[in-house]
């Protein structure tokens, strides 16, 4: 299972938005997700098809609203099994 890891300082409940930037799929996925006590996040790859995204998180700590945006490219999986 491929996945993203990021580390927090703190726990944190995060809005993740997949928006596919060859436009394959035109509608954003949308992930709702929280960290561990430590402050670690796992985001699965599961269901991501391969190609180029855009990935938005969103999260509030201490009422201050933040974002992240990273672009990702995920390889066609018969690459990596070869």
């Amino acid at each position: 299972m491929a996945k993203i890891n990021m580390c927090f300082e703190h726990q944190v409940a995060v809005k993740v938005f997949f928006l596919n930037k060859d436009k394959v799929i035109k509608e954003p996925i949308i992930k709702y997700l929280r960290s561990d006590a430590e402050g670690t996040l796992e985001i699965s790859l599961d269901g991501i098809t391969e190609g180029k995204w855009k990935v938005t998180l969103e999260w509030n700590f201490e009422d201050k609203e933040y974002s992240l945006v990273k672009e990702i490219e995920i390889p066609y999986m018969e690459a990596l099994t070869t």
